[in-house]
């Protein structure tokens, strides 16, 4: 389990991006809520998207928790990845802020941990709930 004030980043292209979400669960603790077993007892993974494009994976135990949606199919990290990607890449791309420098750039992507808070973290809404959020960025490559 993170900790509840876990600075948690990572950036990378879009065929790192599986890896990254399985990386979290497992560091996290949460990839235990996609065995049967613990599906059973009432454990989830869910997702919101914000008013922003984050993409958020968080947890549930019975209930969905409030503003977050529960996946329709069993959570796949491959294919919830593939989702992900899908949605990063309708959204605009920050800028790399490397501009001056000489290299070129690709769409990837960032992923954070949410903040643990009984409110809201930004405008991840019901944050106590969540795990990570992924949002569009720039690479930077220099020559």
């Amino acid at each position: 389990m993170f900790s509840s004030n876990q600075i948690f980043q990572i950036s990378g292209d879009m065929s790192q991006l599986e890896m990254a979400l399985q990386f979290a669960l497992e560091y996290s603790g949460y990839i235990k809520n996609i065995t049967v077993s613990e599906r059973n007892r009432g454990c989830k993974l869910v997702f919101q998207i914000t008013e922003s494009g984050k993409y958020c994976i968080g947890w549930g135990l019975g209930e969905v928790p409030d503003n977050w949606s529960e996946y329709q199919f069993d959570f796949e990290v491959p294919i919830v990845a593939k989702i992900i990607e899908q949605h990063i890449k309708k959204l605009p791309v920050p800028d790399s802020g490397y501009g001056w420098a000489d290299g070129s750039t690709s769409v990837g992507f960032i992923m954070k941990s949410v903040k643990e808070t009984l409110g809201d973290d930004m405008d991840i809404k019901n944050a106590f709930f969540g795990i990570v959020y992924f949002e569009p960025y720039c690479n930077f490559y220099s020559k």
